[in-house]
């Protein structure tokens, strides 16, 4: 566990928020993870983007400018820290990338074990849909957000982005 905390900060160190992109440098500068490392960070940075998500819009806030930027900026630092991730995987042998894909799966389950999971995805989401349908489907889009760190769903489920992104 004190490797994959050690692990897990030093992504966060050298990937940098950079609008959601890396550069060459960032990717290479990271260690290596095998497929069961790459899924237990990928989740750590999902687990912990869901409390962050959760202390911003898990009590109801009014929507305003404001907490949707807020909102923004957080999905954009997330997106920053999945994307070198993404790149590891994607360098992966193919049946690494699978093994990997399916160790995430296994883990995702987990996610309703973080009460900041229900109150974001469910509660937060559908309370905001009528007053403000922009900031519920920015909610609702993480809980895709692990997608960075998989290009080929990237590219399936939102290829603009991933056009945004260099990743076609």
């Amino acid at each position: 566990m004190k490797q994959l905390i050690i692990t897990v900060a030093l992504m966060v160190f050298f990937a940098g928020c950079n609008n959601g992109q890396t550069n060459k440098n960032q990717e290479k500068k990271m260690k290596k993870l095998n497929s069961l490392e790459w899924a237990e960070a990928v989740y750590a940075i999902y687990d912990d983007c869901i409390t962050e998500l959760d202390g911003l819009v898990g009590e109801k806030p009014e929507p305003d400018a404001a907490l949707k930027e807020k909102v923004e900026t957080l999905k954009a630092s997330v997106i920053s820290r999945l994307l070198p991730l993404g790149a590891m995987r994607a360098e992966m042998a193919e049946s690494d990338q699978k093994s990997a894909s399916a160790q995430l799966g296994s883990k995702m389950i987990g996610i309703s074990k973080n009460p900041g999971w229900g109150r974001t995805q469910n509660d937060a989401r559908i309370h905001y849909a009528k007053s403000d349908p922009g900031l519920a489907a920015l909610i609702a889009s993480f809980n895709i957000i692990t997608q960075y760190a998989q290009y080929e769903l990237l590219k399936k489920q939102e290829p603009a982005e991933a056009e945004r992104l260099g990743l076609n």
